[in-house]
């Protein structure tokens, strides 16, 4: 084995999981997926399982999601500060990469198989999150306009 990989797909309640192997004949392999809520408690559970499955330490290890609106912020963050590395992927990137890979089927398990080997087979962009103070201060000026929109 060369890598270990983990694909990401996001949605504004769960997560779905998949992660996978890549050997020295290029041939990737799924070892296992999960679904997990997209909060907290559901993050410390895939970082557990995460653990579990990453059996030998001494390969890299890879995880990428995409940017989905802003559900995938919170989970990136929390992997970014658990020490992996992690890479985040514009949506159109992902699904041309899909497509021209021959996955024509579309749905969150699919799509989380889809990253996890594209992930193996890529050397991708590790991501760096902003300052936290510019996530704070978009939240407070999305709360503002929409204490404006209530207002009138």
């Amino acid at each position: 084995m060369l890598k270990y990989s983990v694909g990401l797909d996001i949605s504004s309640k769960s997560i779905q999981a998949c992660l996978s192997v890549i050997d020295a004949n290029q041939r990737v392999t799924v070892k296992s997926s999960g679904k997990f809520d997209n909060e907290l408690g559901g993050f410390k559970k895939m970082s557990q399982w995460i653990e579990k499955h990453y059996k030998d330490r001494h390969l890299p290890l890879a995880i990428d999601m995409e940017a989905t609106g802003v559900y995938y912020e919170k989970c990136a963050l929390f992997i970014f500060k658990a020490g992996y590395a992690i890479s985040v992927l514009l949506p159109n990137k992902a699904k041309k990469w899909m497509e021209a890979d021959g996955i024509k089927s579309k749905n969150d398990s699919i799509d989380a198989q889809g990253l996890s080997k594209m992930c193996a087979e890529k050397q991708l962009e590790v991501w760096q999150p902003s300052a936290e103070y510019y996530y704070q201060l978009r939240e407070l000026t999305r709360h503002y306009q929409c204490l404006q929109e209530q207002k009138q």
